[in-house]
């Protein structure tokens, strides 16, 4: 069962799930209620049926290029275009983290979040989905089930193209792995 996790005890919980799968993960990594104006979170968790066990939990954002030139905006700042993002803001959307417990993957849980978030993002007015898949994750075994779900997957190294007019990574951010995108 998906619900989407409005509350800030909901997202704590979708963060320790986090915190358990993943290595690396900032203690501030999931949005809390305070900063849905920033970032415009879709934080989703997805129970079992039977015992509500948080068994996987994705969140997709705006991209932190985009919330950093809102946030200046906001303060009264004038940006150059090629940094303006307010145009595009709620057109866009980053598939920030995405996972499953390892005892409940390869059973549909991801494909179903992935598809609840498409749907979701599409009805908000979202046109342009992306994402990156980091080196110290699964990447070969990523790269073909981003690829099912509809995303143009690049090639190692690849760098992210302009989407939506716009390049929506930082030249400061670390080289993933790979990035993915479509439009929705």
């Amino acid at each position: 069962m998906i619900q989407i996790a409005n509350s800030d005890a909901e997202r704590q919980e979708v963060l320790g799930l986090f915190l358990d799968i993943f290595d690396d993960i900032a203690p501030n990594a999931v949005p809390m209620t305070a900063h849905d104006d920033l970032y415009k979170p879709l934080v989703i968790q997805f129970r079992s049926d039977t015992t509500q066990q948080l068994l996987g939990a994705a969140l997709s954002c705006r991209a932190q290029v985009a919330a950093g030139s809102a946030l200046m905006a906001k303060s009264g700042a004038q940006l150059p275009s090629e940094n303006d993002y307010a145009p595009v803001l709620d057109k866009h959307s980053e598939l920030d983290l995405i996972g499953v417990r390892p005892e409940a993957r390869e059973q549909g849980i991801g494909s179903q979040m992935l598809a609840f978030l498409e749907t979701t993002l599409a009805s908000r007015g979202v046109r342009v989905w992306f994402g990156n898949v980091t080196d110290d994750l699964e990447a070969d075994r990523l790269r073909p089930f981003y690829r099912r779900h509809g995303f143009t997957v690049l090639d190692d190294g690849q760098p992210l193209p302009p989407l939506l007019g716009r390049r929506w990574v930082s030249p400061a951010t670390a080289q993933p792995a790979y990035f993915f995108y479509k439009k929705l």
